[in-house]
């Protein structure tokens, strides 16, 4: 089955977004921004960055999913990312925590971020 998704999987993930690291953007130096469990504010919260981190990896936003991420995931877990995939959120990673931030806050990264 996995065979079956991945044309479809490849041609999203030729459309991802073009940044591969964020910054985040119009936090408050006393907030940060929560990493969700899933595309909404309702969700869990997987953790916090701080509001003047550099690096923050792209996997995709919208239901443009990353070619790195989606080798990691599983067929439900691609399955379970393209129906919760909002147009407002990114599905990001920091300090090896996988999570979807608001697009609101997050922009081009001007560091050099490995």
């Amino acid at each position: 089955m996995r065979l079956l998704i991945l044309p479809l999987l490849l041609a999203s993930s030729l459309l991802a977004e073009n940044v591969s690291y964020w910054q985040i953007t119009k936090v408050k130096s006393n907030d940060a921004l929560n990493l969700r469990a899933k595309a909404t504010y309702k969700s869990a919260k997987v953790t916090s960055i701080p509001y003047n981190v550099q690096c923050v990896k792209n996997h995709g936003c919208g239901k443009e999913i990353g070619f790195e991420a989606m080798m990691h995931m599983q067929e439900d877990e691609v399955k379970a990312f393209l129906a919760q995939a909002k147009e407002d959120y990114c599905f990001v990673e920091y300090k090896g925590k996988m999570g979807w931030a608001n697009k609101r806050y997050l922009k081009a990264s001007t560091s050099t971020c490995k």
